[in-house]
């Protein structure tokens, strides 16, 4: 009886921290980011409440190893928090491309490093309404064509979160279009690859997202289009022919509005020949995996996150 009852109350606190840190992260995300918050007003809350400094995180992981990267007036921090990485990450990251910025998303780095085994680069690329596209797309292909020629010995791979895994997709369509050298795979979290919004999970998840609605990506996309058509494939994914590009591995909250994104991609990847795995998080929301890294929904997105790197390492040794 007391081996059931303990693992009756541990379900039954793993059931409570969920509902909790959802919540918290309803209230937060939606508090400080709300689809009417200017832009500048947003990328200050990001930086406030995102930046960690290096001799914080060096104090409390005293192997994390940081290295600054330049090209022209593009910078990039690198992250290695494993000895001998197996890999190379290119991570875009999130922010609905009017914030973050690798100062803010340090603390992320360090675990995609150290989950995936893997040096991890985050570029500083020009954030909207100030750059709009195609800027953040042409930072992108730099900081590509810079860490690849950087770190050649190694299998590379790109990841983006949120308005960065969207990026990443575009940046994969622009490699296929230059005819160059493809990343090994490619992992999206939760990518927003629609600006037009007209996935079906937009309206069906209105009231079971806790943060995004409709409303947030109609208003941000306009920051970040500026004039240019949201339905051309480099600012919506999702309209792109997906083929020959390199594997792809999407994940998705099952409540957020941003589901569709993931699956259609998916979908459409496969039907063009593209290897794609789609992972839906039972009842997760928006960038999940980076957001509540504590929860076991998050280490299981982990996990699939660390087969998918070795899995298409190209004979590299798996991590230990």
């Amino acid at each position: 009886m007391g081996r059931i009852a303990t693992a009756t109350d541990a379900r039954r606190l793993a059931h409570w921290k969920r509902w909790l840190s959802l919540r918290a992260y309803g209230v937060v995300t939606r508090s400080l980011f709300g689809a009417t918050t200017p832009p500048q007003k947003m990328r200050a809350r990001f930086e406030r409440f995102g930046t960690v400094s290096r001799a914080s995180m060096q104090h409390r992981f005293p192997d994390l190893a940081f290295e600054d990267h330049a090209i022209g007036r593009l910078t990039m921090e690198s992250v290695r928090a494993v000895k001998s990485p197996c890999c190379v990450i290119l991570h875009l990251h999130g922010g609905a491309f009017v914030m973050g910025s690798r100062d803010s998303y340090r603390n992320r780095a360090m675990r995609l490093s150290y989950r995936c085994n893997a040096e991890v680069f985050v570029p500083d690329y020009r954030l909207a309404p100030e750059y709009p596209f195609p800027a953040a797309l042409d930072d992108a292909l730099i900081a590509w064509q810079y860490t690849k020629d950087l770190r050649s010995q190694l299998p590379i791979f790109v990841t983006g979160d949120s308005a960065g895994g969207g990026l990443a997709l575009s940046l994969l369509l622009r490699l296929r279009e230059h005819g160059t050298a493809m990343p090994n795979g490619a992992l999206l979290l939760s990518p927003w690859a629609d600006m037009t919004a007209s996935g079906a999970s937009v309206d069906r998840n209105r009231r079971r997202d806790l943060w995004l609605s409709r409303e947030h990506i109609e208003v941000w996309a306009r920051y970040y289009m500026g004039k240019a058509d949201p339905r051309i494939p480099y600012l919506s994914p999702v309209f792109a022919d997906l083929s020959g590009l390199p594997p792809l591995l999407l994940l998705a909250g099952e409540h957020e509005v941003l589901l569709d994104d993931a699956v259609r991609i998916g979908e459409a990847a496969t039907r063009a020949g593209t290897p794609a795995q789609v992972l839906i998080g039972t009842g997760m929301q928006h960038d999940w995996p980076l957001t509540l890294p504590w929860l076991d929904e998050s280490r299981s997105a982990w996990s699939q996150m660390l087969l998918f790197v070795e899995r298409h390492c190209n004979g590299h040794p798996p991590s230990p």
